[in-house]
């Protein structure tokens, strides 16, 4: 059954999403589920002493009926002193009206495919098996588990950030292959969904531009069922949030976000009946997301602990519903720690630290998924329910596969989009009075002018972020992409200086010792231009190329105070650096805090915010014999 197209907000929105068969279409999920293992479990079969389970000798009659009674909790007194083991087995499925006299007179015989699905028919089962004259046991206990179980198919997205075009570089699907995916695993299963754990609509000029309006019709399109609003979501102001809320034709849930009122911002829960079972989908959102964002855009907003909230909420909902799944975007650790402290969680869909969970994770009962970033992949997640009992589970990733088609009405969208940038991306948001030295031969090789004002609008940009102000500041020149004349500068001019959408401001602590050894690597290879060259705010140093590689920086300042190699200092880059990219290895294994504000964002934002820029070479790095 197609979903509704629209969706009452109130604290509880309802939909019927699909039949009330009890089997599905036995949908094929990214890793198989073998049905032998919780029917093991469960003791409805059973392993001989050698704790095989004989999955390839052929099934008997007997045997299967044995099956048949224990997955319906039949419960039969042993058989009579000389009988046939399988006897009462036997006459409860003649009296089931399952098997006939003649049947019961060769409980051993092997026995085929048609058969057993006809026996399986007659005890309310709809099996599925190819035709054989003789079946085996594991070919029949899959069948026969995928007949007894209901089989929900989650599809789920997160962190996309706006990366609206596939990528091959990046190897990034964007929606049009992301759409063709989705539509075929919908196709395979009537009980699908397709959530989104957040951060959809801010990241890059396709988004940020349109303020997250411009892709509402392909989200639409895609028919997402229900998604938890991510930090970023709040980028734009709450006011703009709940504009896109308004705009989408499915949910946007958040639990632990509340108005000065008390009021919950968001609808807190969304509730959907799939496949004859009441799920609750409860969303939550980063605790510290008022550090996240800036403070203006969550003025009078309160953020509160998703674990204490879903400690409170989850009894209450598994009082109205069957199932709850939390779709949330507040990391992987928080996500554990709500699975290890809160019973009653079937699934948790999460997003928000970038997590690539190719295998799903499993903590205290509860499965745990996560999507990655920017449609690099596509999550699946496939649930099988005895009754209300969740028996078997299957997760993972479908990374990245050019060979996708792309879905012609997505793409169209996409394109659509790409177009309207060429004229959104004309508007002038500053002036500088002075060239800006982006050109390769001078950003990879010394102190510029750009290189100034870039680093110094992102150390300046820190210093609102609580808890993460920085001291220093660190671009590498090879970000730095083209030479601007004097005179207005564009969105697009911008674009072009700045054109590595997934390079975001990051913040990192190091060492004084370690400080060094950055600008180290920066001056290691300038002979020859390489991308790596520092440039800096916050800080100062001289250095010589005729010294060996290692030991050419001579003299380092943090503001006016010589560096200090046992002190801690906060330092501002991109998480490409901070993550030991452009071969900055004494930073890799080292934790940091990323926005996820993109560099553009944040250089475009503090333009805007000076409206007329002169920017000078000021002695910040010295080369000296």
């Amino acid at each position: 059954m197609k979903k509704a197209r629209r969706i009452t907000m109130t604290a509880f929105a309802s939909v019927v999403f699909a039949s009330m068969m009890a089997t599905s279409a036995f949908a094929a999920p990214l890793h198989p589920v073998q049905h032998a293992d919780w029917m093991a479990k469960k003791s409805i079969i059973s392993a001989g002493q050698n704790g095989d389970l004989a999955l390839e000798r052929n099934v008997t009659l007997a045997e299967a009926l044995v099956v048949f009674a224990k997955l319906k909790e039949t419960e039969l007194t042993a058989a009579a002193a000389g009988a046939h083991w399988s006897t009462p087995y036997l006459n409860w499925a003649k009296a089931e009206g399952a098997v006939s006299d003649a049947d019961t007179a060769n409980p051993s015989q092997a026995v085929s495919a048609a058969k057993l699905v006809a026996i399986a028919e007659k005890l309310g089962y709809s099996m599925s098996l190819d035709e054989k004259a003789q079946v085996t046991r594991g070919e029949f206990f899959q069948a026969l588990g995928d007949a007894a179980t209901t089989q929900i198919t989650i599809a789920h997205t997160n962190d996309v950030h706006g990366h609206i075009q596939e990528d091959k570089g990046q190897k990034e699907y964007g929606y049009a292959k992301i759409a063709t995916l989705i539509n075929e695993w919908r196709a395979e299963n009537d009980n699908f969904l397709l959530l989104d754990a957040g951060d959809t609509f801010q990241g890059t000029i396709f988004v940020n531009q349109f303020k997250g309006e411009s892709i509402v019709p392909i989200l639409n399109h895609l028919d997402y069922s229900v998604m938890a609003a991510g930090n970023h979501e709040f980028d734009f102001g709450y006011e703009q949030l709940l504009k896109l809320r308004d705009a989408l034709d499915h949910p946007v849930i958040s639990a632990n976000v509340f108005k000065a009122d008390g009021e919950e911002l968001l609808v807190p829960t969304f509730k959907a009946e799939i496949g004859g079972k009441k799920f609750a989908f409860l969303g939550f959102v980063a605790e510290d997301t008022p550090i996240l964002t800036h403070p203006d855009n969550v003025k009078g907003l309160t953020f509160k602990s998703p674990v204490e909230v879903a400690k409170a909420v989850v009894p209450e909902l598994k009082k109205e519903v069957d199932h709850v799944v939390v779709v949330s975007h507040i990391g992987i650790n928080v996500d554990r720690e709500i699975a290890e402290n809160v019973e009653g969680i079937d699934l948790i869909v999460g997003g928000h630290s970038h997590t690539p969970l190719r295998t799903p994770e499993v903590v205290n009962g509860t499965y745990i998924v996560q999507d990655w970033e920017y449609g690099k992949s596509l999550g699946r997640a496939d649930l099988y329910y005895l009754d209300n009992e969740l028996v078997a589970f299957s997760g993972g990733l479908k990374e990245y596969d050019e060979t996708v088609v792309a879905d012609p009405e997505i793409d169209k969208m996409v394109k659509d989009i790409v177009t309207q940038i060429d004229t959104v991306m004309n508007v002038v948001i500053a002036k500088s009075e002075v060239p800006l030295d982006g050109d390769r031969n001078l950003v990879r090789k010394k102190e510029t002018n750009v290189g100034n004002l870039i680093t110094d609008i992102m150390l300046e940009r820190t210093q609102s972020i609580a808890g993460y102000e920085a001291d220093v500041a660190v671009a590498n020149g090879g970000g730095i992409r083209t030479q601007l004349e004097a005179g207005d500068i564009t969105k697009k001019n911008l674009y072009t200086l700045l054109p590595f959408e997934n390079n975001t401001l990051s913040v990192i602590e190091v060492t004084g010792a370690e400080l060094k050894q950055v600008l180290e690597h920066g001056v290691s290879d300038v002979e020859n231009g390489a991308g790596r060259f520092p440039q800096i705010s916050g800080m100062s140093f001289t250095y010589s190329k005729s010294k060996p590689v290692g030991e050419r920086v001579l003299e380092v300042k943090v503001g006016d105070a010589p560096l200090d190699l046992e002190k801690t200092y906060k330092l501002a880059t991109i998480d490409f650096l901070a993550a030991g990219g452009d071969g900055f290895e004494m930073l890799k294994e080292k934790p940091f805090f990323n926005s996820g504000l993109s560099m553009y964002s944040v250089v475009e934002a503090g333009l805007i915010e000076r409206k007329v820029v002169n920017p000078q070479v000021e002695g910040r790095i010295v080369e000296v014999e």
